[in-house]
């Protein structure tokens, strides 16, 4: 298991949330959808630059554009969470995104 850093919109499990995985930093992004007014069931991930604390505190709104690249992108069932839904995550996913195994498309 990979421990959250840190996330934000905890909607039945994180909707916005950071992974240090090796010496890397990572998003898991699942955008609000104004018109449906429910979370989308897809995560985008991205590989994240080293972050600033102030980045850390301010807004997460546009923290996707800091991005170093887009990974791919993986549902939501897919993630398999700690038993909490808000420590970790399973390796398995970022292994499968690194790879190139994994992606439903942009």
């Amino acid at each position: 298991m990979i421990p959250i850093k840190q996330y934000r919109d905890f909607w039945d499990i994180p909707r916005i949330f950071l992974v240090e995985y090796g010496n890397s930093l990572f998003l898991f992004d699942c955008e609000f959808d104004e018109q449906k007014e429910d979370y989308g069931n897809v995560f985008h991930v991205y590989l994240m630059p080293k972050l600033t604390e102030q980045e850390f505190d301010s807004s997460w709104e546009k923290l996707s554009g800091k991005a170093e690249r887009f990974l791919g992108e993986i549902y939501a069932a897919d993630l398999t969470f700690d038993e909490s839904r808000r420590e970790s995550i399973d390796e398995e996913v970022l292994i499968k995104l690194l790879s190139g195994k994994v992606t439903y498309g942009r």
